[in-house]
């Protein structure tokens, strides 16, 4: 009867090792001591240079007020700012910002998602530049004979290599309207297909091609193919040739499809997964018009083409190239401009040409709400002001009644993306303050800088400023929401 009494104790302690191990894991904070507390202090430290490329150099030495980024970091380390794997700054072409949370590090390959598309066009920029693709306007199913016997009518035969670059083939492909979960979701049924290519090509028509965007991974895919059917090479083996190697990338992962198929858009596990200072050094090439220390890796024809703007007003006020987004907003009182690349869950390459500044962000991939939203704060917050000039602080009054009671209501998001869920954001009085109630249960106080026009600190997230739109009757029509460069439109509807 002892024995069995002391090995019921036995087993209910080891269930409550499990179970706070279980718990300290979930609840792993991001950083920790050497005596196992929560670090929420920060030091700044300039990044240890290694044998990979970069030079590196301080904060101050190239211009940033170091005391916005230490604040930014201890908000990471606080929690204020949740999922973030990894914070990286180049400046003039050095490194000057290096950070890792949550057990990531310099040498942890990340899952970049859809970041890869952008890496994917930097390839076909260089077949081009090699002669394997003789231009972007050539059709697609001349660079398929395999497809020879799909059905190409409906439009389908005048899809060219730029409709797939600029997303605008003209094809069904429901990925940012449904959860990645929902079977509605093309890109699981992609996965799924013995043949993800041929599966993106028997989509429906919906448009006559370079009418209309809607964005694809499944036309991503189709852009490793025709590397493949160019080059002879699978898009990882072309990019190790071309592209890594040059750059001095020697680990990295690129998922495949049972077929062999590259998932050059992105994958379950995050498609493409490097290390974040290579992903630096994709944005470096880009910013240096495709040059890697004096060396032309991709011809700055093709980094100009991919950069510009194909497609206005994509999606969150962005427009888009080929792979590439653009944006601009006004910071310090100065409108900047930037393009970036950018996947599921907050992974980021931004580069911005005037201020000769790269930001990388790496997150949790799944599972992740707004985190997408997290890293687009922080460089309104943070980021672009430490390297700015000062803005005199912004001038704010006090909000009339009827005001208030006008702009009280529930908006919803008008199109549903990965961004935001519907019926997401709520405008409320208390007493003579209004308040927004955001996606995520956090209440923040709106404060009136004009008519219609409010600023508010979103926490997790960032500044955030509300446009408020209304109809010729004098009523509240939309309310627009810019976020780090991010603008996106919401309805009233009550």
């Amino acid at each position: 009867m002892k024995l069995y009494h002391n090995r019921v104790i036995t087993c209910f302690s080891l269930l409550l090792i499990i179970f706070f191990v279980a718990t300290a894991c979930t609840l792993q904070p991001p950083r920790v001591k050497s005596s196992g507390l929560p670090q929420r202090e920060y030091a700044y430290q300039i990044p240890e240079k290694i044998a990979d490329g970069w030079e590196t150099s301080s904060l101050e030495e190239e211009g940033f007020n170091s005391e916005k980024i230490v604040e930014l970091i201890e908000d990471i380390l606080s929690e204020n700012y949740k999922n973030i794997h990894s914070v990286l700054l180049v400046k003039n072409g050095k490194l000057i910002l290096e950070e890792y949370f949550y057990g990531y590090d310099r040498h942890t390959k990340h899952g970049m998602m859809s970041t890869a598309k952008s890496v994917t066009s930097i390839l076909i920029g260089i077949a081009v530049d090699n002669g394997m693709i003789d231009n972007v306007d050539k059709k697609v199913y001349k660079f398929f004979p395999e497809y020879e016997n799909l059905n190409w009518s409906d439009h389908r035969a005048e899809i060219r290599l730029e409709h797939i670059l600029t997303m605008t083939a003209g094809m069904e492909f429901n990925e940012l309207q449904y959860h990645h979960y929902d079977s509605r979701n093309s890109v699981p049924g992609m996965y799924r297909s013995s043949d993800p290519i041929k599966y993106v090509f028997q989509q429906k028509m919906l448009n006559k091609p370079g009418d209309k965007f809607n964005y694809s991974t499944g036309l991503t895919l189709v852009l490793g193919g025709v590397i493949r059917n160019t080059s002879g090479l699978y898009a990882d083996t072309f990019a190790e040739k071309y592209l890594f190697s040059p750059l001095g990338i020697s680990e990295y992962i690129w998922e495949k499809h049972p077929d062999g198929t590259i998932q050059t858009g992105g994958g379950p596990r995050g498609g493409l997964l490097l290390k974040p200072r290579d992903m630096a050094k994709i944005g470096q090439i880009m910013l240096k018009n495709g040059k890697w220390n004096g060396r032309q890796i991709v011809s700055q024809k093709w980094i100009a083409e991919s950069t510009k703007e194909h497609v206005s007003d994509a999606f969150a006020g962005w427009s888009y190239g080929y792979q590439w987004l653009q944006a601009k907003d006004v910071v310090s009182n100065i409108e900047i401009e930037m393009f970036f690349a950018a996947g599921h869950g907050g992974q980021y390459i931004f580069v911005f040409p005037s201020l000769e500044l790269i930001a990388v962000f790496t997150s949790k991939l799944w599972d992740n709400p707004l985190g997408e939203l997290r890293p687009l704060g922080m460089l309104k917050t943070y980021i672009l002001p430490a390297c700015m000039p000062t803005a005199p602080p912004v001038q704010t009054s006090k909000i009339d009644p009827v005001v208030l009671d006008n702009h009280i209501g529930k908006y919803r998001v008008d199109q549903q993306t990965h961004l935001l869920p519907k019926d997401t954001l709520v405008v409320f009085s208390d007493a003579d303050r209004l308040f927004c109630r955001a996606p995520d249960g956090e209440n923040f106080e709106l404060f009136s800088t004009a008519k219609n026009e409010f600023i508010g600190t979103w926490k997790g997230i960032g500044n955030c400023r509300l446009s408020f739109v209304k109809d010729r009757n004098d009523k509240i029509k939309h309310l627009f929401i810019n976020i780090g460069f991010a603008e996106i439109q919401f309805d009233k509807v009550k």
